[in-house]
């Protein structure tokens, strides 16, 4: 009997040896979680993760021994196991927002990991020489080599992650890079664009289309934060490999730095524009050899490459207006400006920043609206750059970036103002913008450096305020500090504190005929067109919400100039030249759209708020008798009305 299960009981001591030495491997790394070593951002995740392994770990050499026992016994013998777990930690690190790190603790546990992937592959090797030596699977052995596998992992991804935590930056370091996914696969994944990430780090560039397109999409406010972090923890080579291989798609990440965008961009549109001279070159030879034969399918292939010329010539029209609109910056005192974005092609779209967003105390994003498109940039990025020059007066000692972002397709009314889908009286193309919106402030948050409580300001002007309205309820309480809304047609929403910012502050002039658009009513659930732009009532919900500037509404409003009436509709009360008047030099909306910028809120000057107005016959009346009269009484006489004041005069 002795000699049949000899073998055997050597083999259940060796195990029982090599589990005394490592099954208590992670719970060194357990008990810094525990102790809030890491608290926020993937540390909940993590630490379930690292429970789950520790158990996997446990349950591995409790079953390698138990195995063993029963082979024992099967064979006449007698077999004790001794208890192999040890006691886990009572408390677990706390989850939520990303709240800190002790980097200390965090070093600790990067040896621990280390040292754990190290001798779990040696212990691993030795219980699968004792489990087979016994006749049994060396399944257990897999398991408690795996799991040395994934602490080696997280050991190196968390190393590379601490030296970058430690780069002699200060506050330029963001907070997001050590909050979201310090260890491989610990903070939320949603689309698991975690692993298209790491694919594109691996060198396929072209994952990077399936962020760009995720983020569009708006509906996962991480994501910035992550790229962010991702970006932060790729080594230099790596980051000027994916540059030189996509530029147009770095440049257009939320979550990459600022003055990386504008390095990437610039670069895609110089490759962009020898690619179209190129292209227009072949096109206009292939043109001239069409342009003498005859036939209908001649004809038709002659029409086609005219019109890919004439896309072409858009398209260096565009790029031509973005180099103009970069000039902008780095003159009369102004920072340099910042291509955050640049898409050209259709309408086209751009972002452009004068001054670092990263880098400046206050960021003001604005979002132009209808008729807006990349040909005619120059003249939006005159406003923002406008913008910080009242700013920087008023506030000289405060870095300011301030952002023309045009990332939606904008309606334009040479389409028609009927056309369902396109139309300025429809919210589709705002609702398509609010979720490419939504991910670029993600981004500016991200990305931003500067110590100390930064101020975000988006100013929304006509069709641009619907678009900011309807992102801000995509990201309640994250998006901005407070929102600017001018020749605002509506938001979306029925009251201001449903956007989900500190501060929403209203500008209309008396004589803006697109602002008035809010009045219009729904009947039916359509839109009216006849009468578009004629004086309406002013009060109710309009087709995109209660107007904003509706006392209603719950705005600050601020003070905007009336002018004179003439020109376009100047018939009606309206001035159609008032809608874009907001930026004038010297005029009232200018200075109260700077302090707003600031958080000068108290010298803005605001519009009074009217107290409600009790009608006459809800107050008490004096009680009193009819004197008698032998006079018939008087029929009713019309009490002459005055005319009907404009909305918003």
């Amino acid at each position: 009997m002795l000699g049949r299960t000899a073998g055997l009981e050597e083999a259940l001591a060796l195990v029982v040896r090599v589990a005394g030495d490592h099954v208590g491997a992670l719970d060194s790394t357990m008990r810094h979680m525990a102790a809030h070593a890491w608290v926020g951002g993937g540390a909940g995740p993590f630490t379930q993760a690292l429970g789950d392994r520790r158990a996997t770990l446990q349950r591995a050499f409790e079953a390698a021994a138990a195995h063993l026992a029963e082979r024992i016994r099967a064979a006449g013998g007698i077999a004790a196991v001794p208890p192999l777990a040890t006691p886990a930690p009572a408390a677990a690190s706390v989850g939520g927002r990303y709240a800190g790190m002790d980097v200390t603790a965090t070093t600790r546990m990067v040896a621990d990991l280390e040292r754990a992937g190290r001798d779990l592959g040696g212990a691993a090797s030795r219980l699968s020489s004792a489990l087979i030596s016994g006749g049994v699977s060396p399944a257990p052995a897999q398991q408690v080599g795996d799991v040395g596998v994934w602490a080696t992992e997280q050991a190196a991804d968390l190393r590379r992650r601490l030296t970058a935590l430690q780069q002699p930056a200060g506050d330029a370091f963001p907070a997001a890079v050590a909050g979201f996914g310090l260890f491989g696969g610990s903070a939320p994944d949603p689309g698991r664009i975690g692993h298209t990430l790491a694919a594109a780090a691996a060198g396929d560039h072209t994952a990077l289309a399936q962020v760009v397109a995720a983020q569009n999409a708006g509906t996962d406010p991480t994501l910035a934060a992550r790229v962010s972090a991702w970006w932060q923890t790729l080594d230099p080579a790596a980051r000027q490999r994916l540059i030189n291989a996509a530029p147009h798609l770095v440049g257009s990440l939320n979550g990459v730095p600022a003055a990386t965008r504008d390095s990437a961009n610039r670069a895609f549109m110089a490759l962009r524009e020898d690619a179209v001279h190129r292209q227009l070159a072949e096109l206009r030879a292939r043109y001239d050899r069409l342009r003498g034969g005859e036939g209908v399918e001649r004809a038709a292939q002659q029409m086609s490459t005219q019109k890919e010329i004439e896309e072409l010539q858009t398209q260096l029209r565009q790029i031509d207006a973005v180099m103009r609109s970069l000039a902008l910056g780095g003159v009369n005192g102004r920072p340099p400006a910042l291509l955050l974005n640049v898409e050209p092609g259709g309408l086209g779209k751009a972002a452009i920043a004068i001054g670092d967003p990263d880098r400046a105390d206050t960021v003001v994003t604005s979002v132009p609206g209808t008729g807006s498109r990349l040909e005619g940039l120059n003249g939006d990025v005159a406003r923002a750059a406008t913008l910080w020059d009242q700013a920087d007066r008023m506030a000289p000692q405060t870095s300011i970036s301030s952002i023309m972002w045009l990332g939606y397709e904008a309606p334009q009314l040479d389409a028609g103002i009927l056309v369902a889908d396109s139309s300025v009286t429809s919210p589709n193309l705002a609702r398509k913008g609010a979720g490419p919106l939504a991910g670029f402030l993600d981004g500016l948050h991200a990305t931003h450096q500067v110590g100390g409580t930064p101020r975000f300001t988006v100013l929304g002007h006509s069709y641009g305020s619907l678009v900011t309205g309807m992102a801000a309820q995509l990201r309640k309480g994250t998006f901005a500090d407070q929102l600017i809304l001018v020749g605002s047609p509506g938001t979306m929403a029925a009251r201001a504190g449903e956007l989900g910012v500190q501060q929403v502050w209203v500008g209309e002039s008396p004589q803006d005929p697109v602002a008035d658009l809010g009045h219009l009513p729904m009947s039916g659930g359509r839109h009216p067109i006849s009468g578009l732009l004629l004086p309406m009532p002013p009060n109710g919900a309009g087709p995109f919400g209660t107007d904003p500037s509706n006392i209603a509404f719950g705005a600050e409003r601020f003070v905007v100039d009336a002018a004179p009436v003439s020109g376009l509709l100047g018939f009606t009360g309206y001035d159609i030249g008032t809608h874009s008047a907001y930026w004038d030099a010297d005029s009232a909306s200018l200075r109260n759209m700077g302090f707003i910028i600031n958080g000068q809120h108290d010298q803005v000057a605001r519009l009074p708020t009217p107290k409600p107005v009790v009608p006459p016959t809800l107050l008490p009346q004096p009680r009193t008798m009819p004197r008698p009269s032998s006079e018939p009484a008087p029929s009713p006489v019309p009490t002459p009305q005055p005319p009907p004041t404009p909305p918003g005069a």
